[in-house]
């Protein structure tokens, strides 16, 4: 359990560095899901594939390609 919440601390900072860096902290997401949990696992992907298509390309990226 410990190690989750070493995670969870690491993805908090990690979305405030993101977010400074003009990345949105959606385009980062933390979720536990047992190996049992075929059914939910599926369907956060499918919901952060959702979320990702309508943030739509990484503004970095866009950045780096017009420069």
């Amino acid at each position: 359990i410990s190690g989750n919440f070493k995670a969870l601390r690491r993805i908090t900072l990690l979305k405030n560095v993101i977010k400074e860096l003009g990345i949105e902290p959606e385009r980062l997401r933390l979720e536990w899901i047992s190996a049992s949990e075929g059914d939910k696992f599926a369907q956060v992907v499918r919901d952060m594939t959702e979320q990702i298509r309508k943030l739509g390309p990484n503004p970095v990226k866009t950045r780096e390609a017009a420069d």
